[in-house]
């Protein structure tokens, strides 16, 4: 995408009408749309070509409830992770009485970091004990979720912050011994090694400046139309799909400034 096309698409600010248009070409070519629950909890038809959606609420933003409303219109389920700071109770009780999934995208190395800010390596780091005290917050953080919400919390999903890469270390580190599952009272992480080596095929969005607003090289449209992907599985962050004014000027004018950025890459779970 050029910079002239970018900067139209920005001033428009309807990404949204994208979204609406993957989901109905999904429902088109005969994939079953779902969230990680349904899938975890087998609550699908093993017989259809699958397409799990994945939400992650990095930054508060109309694009998530928009998103959630596209979903409605076809009657297809997702999932939507909430960070502790980005918790939306309303919302987050009208997806789960839809039949659709809220859960925790937690970040519970980074938060014990912040709160211990002279650790700035992964040496540091590991002369704690910061995976029994990081598993206690995130134990906390679910129960909390999950007492405030009455929302059962099945799956969660890891959210990177600065604070892990400076200690190399993704927050999803306390999850890789499934046998924690049954503590945390949950069935998947959503970057559990066995569950990502079934997915034939791993979107990711971006912001539309960035290889024109996908990772991994295909975009969803192109990996529905090419028949070949029998288990998609496409993660947005909603805030890339709908701008308030002042972060919508902030695109404009980058548009302007800088060219469009492409960037070769290949998914790594971690």
């Amino acid at each position: 995408m050029n910079r002239v096309k970018l900067f139209v698409a920005y001033f428009k600010n309807g990404r949204i009408k994208e979204y609406d248009k993957i989901i109905k070409k999904a429902k088109e070519s005969d994939y079953e749309i779902i969230s990680l629950r349904d899938y975890i909890e087998e609550n699908y038809n093993k017989n259809k070509k699958l397409l799990i959606l994945r939400h992650d609420i990095d930054h508060f933003s109309r694009g998530t409830k928009m998103m959630f409303e596209v979903e409605k219109k076809y009657k297809v389920t997702s999932s939507f992770y909430f960070r502790n700071s980005t918790f939306e109770p309303r919302l987050m009780r009208e997806i789960e009485e839809y039949g659709s999934e809220a859960s925790l995208h937690f970040e519970s190395i980074a938060d014990f970091i912040k709160s211990n800010p002279s650790i700035k390596t992964k040496e540091e780091l590991f002369k704690t004990n910061f995976k029994e005290r990081c598993l206690k917050i995130l134990k906390s953080n679910l129960d909390r979720f999950r007492l405030l919400l009455d929302i059962p919390c099945v799956t969660i999903a890891s959210h990177g912050e600065y604070e892990n890469g400076l200690v190399k270390t993704p927050n999803n580190y306390l999850t890789e011994d499934i046998s924690i599952y049954k503590y945390l009272e949950i069935k998947l992480e959503a970057y559990n090694e066995n569950f990502i080596e079934k997915v034939s095929c791993y979107i990711s969005d971006v912001p539309m400046e960035i290889n024109g607003g996908y990772r991994y090289g295909v975009t969803p449209i192109e990996a529905i139309i090419d028949n070949k992907e029998p288990f998609i599985l496409f993660l947005t962050h909603p805030n890339h799909w709908h701008y308030n004014r002042y972060k919508q000027f902030k695109k404009l004018v980058k548009m302007v400034l800088k060219k469009p950025i492409e960037i070769e890459e290949s998914f790594r779970r971690i």
